[in-house]
């Protein structure tokens, strides 16, 4: 299976309210074969968040 995005690309989160963020790197599930997207983002209060979505949530912003 291909990689979707590299890492340091903007991404955004396929949702009605999205996060936008960078992609920090990329996790392999040797179990099933999926690769999932670790998404480094600032909030309002400048917090910096990390969170992990599956490729088919997350569009190149």
């Amino acid at each position: 299976m291909a990689v979707k995005f590299t890492n340091g690309q903007q991404v955004r989160q396929v949702m009605p309210a999205p996060i936008e963020g960078i992609v920090s790197r990329f996790v392999f599930d040797e179990t099933t074969g999926d690769i999932s997207y670790v998404v480094s983002s600032t909030d309002a209060d400048g917090t910096v968040h990390e969170r992990v979505f599956a490729g088919e949530n997350l569009e190149a912003a």
